[in-house]
């Protein structure tokens, strides 16, 4: 089993070039994509970490600009003129008015101290008024309360629309309630600076970046991709612990984005920015993919040389191991077909002529041979036919002398056609249904002499068809009377069944004597492949020899025990086309 495994495993010339080949190409594309995937990992992570550092950047920017608003803004709370506007109420109307003025135009300076849009407003709930940057307008104590936030919060708001607001308490003894303050000032800055400072960041950026607040709406610039930032917005709320920063990296529209997200703890707010990963690594990736195509075509470039060894080398070798072993099988009329002008061209040729020289040695060799077997087995007739003959001749005088005329007649007209066929030796090839009556008149000879003899012949269906050498099936009945049923007391039967099939022909000889035992059969049936050189013959080597010469391949001799007592012995072979030799005997027979 070992060594069959190990057969397995030889490869060819072909196969080794494939497999070399693979082993040149595969640790240097391993090596390629492992580092274009490392580098891609770390323009990933650069890619990540500037993002992030631009977004800290901007967001530290806009904390530092409304930190420094609330800075100005903010001590307005404590001005003069707002706490005797606030406490001295026996002031004239023009002083009062004065004094407004003045407040408003702090106001102003105050708005106009930042870059942002802004609206900068006192609120008075003990006087239920309010002082804008810009003009007076009603106070409303409900709307305050319900807006009222010591923090950046994003709103509506009566005097600017959205936008983010925050409120500073005077004087107030809860900080949750408005109305308990002396005052209150607020900073509120328009939606629209934060679009304008987005459209900035934006500029020469792939990304779209927004403004986002959980459960609120989205603050986009006025360039956005409405859809994207929807999606975005969406993949964000899968994030249950986002922090201070990060990213994530999603799959949509067949693409695959970076979302890196920033919080400003100022707004409460993050700053969202995404854009497309593959528009960044294109160029290494279409690297890559030229890469893999250039070591596909020296890959097909291998293949195709590989090929062409193998049909100029491997081939041909191959035609020439299997010229060899079909010699060594025994099939010496086979040629390579003649190669194409190369290497093995003169090779080819000698093979062919060698070929040829040994087959017609052994054609010759074997012609001898059966030429020799041939006049050995008429010299053994010539000797059998003079003995067989007397007996013959001795029954016919016994029979006469006894007066017994038709016994004699019938003797008379056997034993001529039996010497009719045994003695027309120039046609070697008859139809099996000429054997059977030979054997016939044979059994019959026997018959008559012997008188308790049974026999039977069932010659098939188309006899006629079925075309085999000369005496092929007489011997074997001669074995049969002479040691099977010559020293048996009981009456000899004897019994000849042809099966005849579409691919096979098959004769069975059986009889009722003392038949073999298992080991003589077994020794018997070994001697029939015995070399001519090493054996001598008898009548059945002889038989399985001239059966192997003329039907080949396919034919069989067999010994068992008979159904009747005795010994059966069964002629097989295939059935083949007639030749024209075959045919010419036939005619002339």
């Amino acid at each position: 089993m070992r060594r069959i495994g190990l057969a397995k495993l030889k490869l060819n010339v072909f196969q080794k070039i494939l497999i070399m080949i693979a082993v040149l190409l595969m640790p240097i594309m391993g090596l390629y994509y492992y580092a274009t995937q490392q580098s891609l990992r770390v323009i990933q992570d650069e890619l990540i970490k500037a993002n992030l550092n631009k977004m800290g950047t901007f967001m530290i920017q806009l904390e530092n600009s409304l930190e420094k608003f609330e800075l100005v803004a903010s001590p307005l709370l404590i001005d003069t003129n707002l706490l005797e506007y606030e406490h001295d109420f026996s002031l004239s109307g023009y002083t009062m008015l004065k004094t407004v003025s003045m407040l408003q135009e702090k106001l102003a300076l105050a708005s106009i101290s930042s870059n942002l849009h802004n609206n900068v407003t006192i609120y008075l709930p003990r006087k239920g008024e309010a002082i804008t940057s810009d003009t007076k307008y009603a106070y409303d104590r409900e709307w305050l309360k319900s807006h009222f936030s010591l923090s950046w919060q994003y709103g509506s708001y009566p005097n600017m629309g959205l936008g983010f607001a925050r409120y500073f308490m005077y004087a107030g003894e809860d900080v949750h309630d408005p109305e308990t303050a002396v005052s209150v000032l607020s900073i509120e800055i328009y939606q629209k600076d934060f679009e304008k400072l987005l459209d900035t960041y934006k500029e020469g950026n792939v990304g779209d970046p927004f403004l986002y607040r959980s459960g609120q709406s989205i603050i986009e610039s006025r360039t956005a991709n409405t859809e994207g930032i929807a999606w975005v917005g969406e993949e964000l709320k899968t994030v249950s612990e986002r922090g201070k920063s990060g990213h994530l990296i999603r799959e949509w529209a067949g693409n695959s984005y970076l979302i890196s997200y920033y919080k400003s703890d100022l707004l409460g707010a993050y700053l969202v920015d995404y854009f497309p990963l593959d528009r960044i690594i294109q160029p290494i990736v279409r690297q890559r993919v030229w890469f893999g195509v250039i070591s596909a075509l020296i890959l097909m470039t291998g293949i195709a040389a590989a090929s062409i060894l193998f049909r100029s080398v491997q081939i041909p070798v191959l035609h020439l191991i299997r010229g060899v072993k079909r010699i060594k099988s025994g099939d010496f009329s086979y040629r390579l077909i003649p190669s194409k002008q190369n290497e093995f061209q003169f090779l080819t040729e000698s093979f062919n002529e060698m070929t040829e020289q040994i087959q017609n040695l052994i054609e010759n060799e074997l012609r001898s041979r059966i030429q020799a077997r041939d006049a050995t087995l008429k010299q053994l007739q010539a000797q059998i036919h003079p003995h067989f003959l007397y007996n013959c001749l001795g029954f016919m005088i016994n029979m006469t002398r006894l007066g017994k005329h038709q016994a004699t007649i019938d003797m008379a007209h056997h034993l001529a056609d039996y010497y009719r066929y045994s003695t027309r030796m120039d046609n070697q090839v008859v139809s099996l249904s000429a054997e059977l009556a030979f054997v016939q008149h044979y059994l019959e000879i026997h018959r008559l002499r012997m008188d308790t003899l049974e026999y039977i012949v069932d010659s098939g269906q188309k006899p006629d068809e079925v075309h085999i050498p000369r005496f092929l099936i007489q011997p074997i009945v001669e074995n049969a009377l002479v040691h099977g049923l010559e020293s048996v007391d009981h009456p000899g039967k004897i019994s000849i069944r042809v099966q005849d099939t579409e691919n096979r022909v098959e004769v069975m000889i059986e009889d009722n004597g003392e038949g073999m035992s298992k080991a003589a059969m077994l020794r018997l049936q070994q001697e029939l492949s015995i070399p001519a050189d090493d054996y001598s013959g008898c009548g059945l080597w002889n038989v399985y020899q001239r059966m192997m010469h003329y039907f080949g391949d396919g034919t069989s001799l067999i010994f068992d025990e008979s159904a009747l007592g005795g010994l059966r012995v069964t002629l097989g072979w295939n059935r083949r086309e007639r030749r024209e030799s075959d045919v010419q005997l036939i005619n002339r027979g």
